[in-house]
């Protein structure tokens, strides 16, 4: 495996997630730099941790080497953690937050196809989370970022169609709208609270969102992702409780 500007040498990666694979192996999904997101083996990962050690936690940053040889996937050469998740993993709600992320990144990831502020963005929300914790605000205000960056920067402030105040969303109309000038079915149902938490955080504002308001914005989200990408998160059950 090669860097992108063609010499051998080691990828920034972000693990995904993992599959058990026969007997002694793992699958891994690595999100990469360079070359987008990969599918690795590591073999003899579940044989014995001393090979790999921490490295393959959901969430761990490494700088990888891939080897290839014939066909399949290719293999896990060698691996060294750039930035461990040690707090994440000892408390819920932010391994909720990362396994819900990781699995977002790894929806709106193409295999192969290199994305660097995609990378850079899933890997920035991980650290976030390792350094401060989990909060509906910092989760929302990365999903915002994670839309722009995929083509769907949302205008949130008022109706984008009148001005006037909006009580929903549309993906086709780049943000929130009033409902009465569109057809039925076309925009989301969302509280005018929820869309003025989620303007401020687009602006970048310490704004709360509010315990009344909490459901609502995760309700928002699942329903805007599973739109893009066409499937339920599954990881999306285990924030606010299990209410979704």
């Amino acid at each position: 495996m090669r860097t992108p500007d063609g010499h051998p040498g080691r990828l920034r990666a972000l693990v995904l997630r993992t599959t058990a694979y026969r007997d002694n192996d793992l699958i891994v999904d690595l999100l990469t730099d360079g070359q987008g997101r990969v599918g690795v083996m590591a073999r003899g990962a579940r044989k014995s941790r001393k090979r790999y050690g921490g490295a393959l936690e959901l969430g761990t940053r490494l700088a990888v080497e891939l080897s290839t040889r014939g066909r399949g996937l290719p293999s896990l050469s060698s691996c060294d953690v750039v930035a461990p998740v040690l707090h994440i993993r000892a408390d819920l709600d932010c391994f909720h937050h990362l396994a819900y992320a990781l699995e977002l990144a790894r929806l709106m990831s193409t295999e192969g196809e290199s994305d660097p502020r995609g990378y850079a963005l899933a890997a920035g929300y991980v650290d976030h989370l390792e350094a401060h914790g989990a909060t509906d605000e910092a989760l929302a205000a990365w999903e915002l970022k994670m839309l722009a960056h995929h083509g769907y920067g949302l205008r949130l402030d008022a109706c984008v169609i009148s001005g006037g105040v909006p009580d929903g969303l549309s993906l086709r109309h780049g943000g929130a709208v009033d409902r009465r000038r569109l057809a039925p079915g076309d925009a989301l149902p969302v509280p005018t609270a929820v869309l003025g938490a989620l303007a401020a955080l687009g602006r970048g504002e310490q704004g709360r969102i509010g315990p009344a308001d909490r459901a609502g914005v995760r309700g928002l989200f699942e329903r805007i992702w599973s739109e893009i990408t066409g499937v339920r998160l599954r990881t999306a059950r285990f924030l606010v409780g299990g209410l979704l």
